[in-house]
Parts: C-alpha cells; structure tokens; sequence
C-alpha cells in the first residue's frame, strides 16, 4: 500500500526540493486482534499539518 512518509521535520522550503515527506510503498502487518484496516481513498494535507514539518508547532515524530 501507499503511504506519506515523513523523514525529517524541518527541511527548508520548498518542500518540493527539500522532500520531507514522501509518498511510498509500505508493507503493513496484517491486523491483530480488536484491529482493522480500513482502506482510505484520499487524504489531504491542512495548514497545522505543513506547519510541523516547518517546525512552528513541533510536534513529536512516533518512531
């Protein structure tokens, strides 16, 4: 499956040189018990969430 991948916040601008984010393909483990996945067919990005790869409002990155 696809995914957004981000590798390092605070990269310079643009973002479409610097790429700290990119789309790609990922493997998943099935889902466990009391999971599920779900499939989304689009997803979009919003302002707050630019912000934390600029570094304004950081935000903790899960390992």
């Amino acid at each position: 499956m696809k995914a957004a991948v981000l590798h390092e916040v605070g990269r310079p601008r643009p973002y479409a040189a610097s790429r700290p984010m990119t789309v790609e393909e990922v493997e998943l483990d099935p889902p466990g018990p009391g999971e599920v996945l779900v499939e989304v067919a689009g997803a979009g990005l919003c302002h707050s969430d630019l912000s934390v790869l600029s570094r304004p409002r950081p935000r903790r990155c899960p390992p």
